[in-house]
Order: structure tokens, then sequence, then C-alpha cells
């Protein structure tokens, strides 16, 4: 798929501050949005109430980031990353610098990282790393 240009300016980096603020402050339970997502009005449900997490970054993409407990491995934060230009997805230069700006630390290697199907052939590129891999455990 071709990339598209990523512009993060002063403004986007004050909506990915933001952005963070309120996921740390509003912690999402994974195990409950699992049982949610069962039924076709859960999910439904659960993509309408990450909206409020989510953010548009110049030329075209969507960010979505959250802090998520149950996980095995403990609390996590998940960024979700995508292009709104149809077949076109972000390069792992740019998921990087949209993570390192939501608190990711040592590399995309430190991570896990996996391609989500969003429908019509595009993809969204999803990040998930502890918390405990960050600055002193914070989010």
């Amino acid at each position: 798929m071709a990339a598209s240009p990523l512009i993060l300016g002063e403004t986007q980096r004050a909506n990915l501050t933001q952005l963070r603020k309120k996921a740390a402050a509003e912690p999402i339970d994974v195990l409950a949005v699992i049982e949610r997502c069962k039924s076709p009005q859960g999910q439904a449900e659960h993509l309408k109430r990450m909206e409020a997490y989510s953010i548009e970054i110049p030329t075209a993409f969507v960010v979505t980031f959250s802090i998520e407990t149950g996980h095995p491995s403990g609390t996590c934060r998940h960024m979700s990353m995508s292009s709104e230009r149809r077949g076109r997805t972000p390069t792992p230069e740019a998921v990087w610098m949209i993570a390192e700006e939501l608190g990711f630390r040592g590399g995309l290697e430190r991570c896990s990282v996996w391609k989500e199907d969003i429908g019509a052939g595009d993809v969204a590129i999803n990040v998930a790393q502890p918390l405990q891999i960050g600055e002193g455990g914070r989010a």
C-alpha cells in the first residue's frame, strides 16, 4: 500500500497530549470490551465509544489511543493508526513518531504490532505496550 505524508505540528502535539491525558484518566477494561463485542450491538457501541479517544492528524490520519486494563501483561497503552485515504497506510516511521508522542518507549520492537482490517481493503496499524516499559510506569 502507498504511504501518506504525516504533518505533526504544535497543534497536533497538543491534541495528542490531551488524548493521552483523557486515556490515562479513563482506562478501558479490555475484558469488558471483549465481552461486549460478542454481539453486533455491543461492537457498534464500542466503536462509537472509541470515537472519543480518536483524533485526526494531517494529512488524513486517524489515531485512536487508550489505556487498557485486564491484559495478562498488565495495564497497556494501545494505539491504532490508519489513513483516511483509501489504499494507504501509515509507514512504520509515522506510526512510531505518533506512538512516542503518546508515551510509547523503546521502539516498535518493544511493542506488539499488528495490522487490523478496517474494511474495503484498508488497514489500521495497532501498537500495544505494557505501561511498565515506559517512563517509571506512567501513562
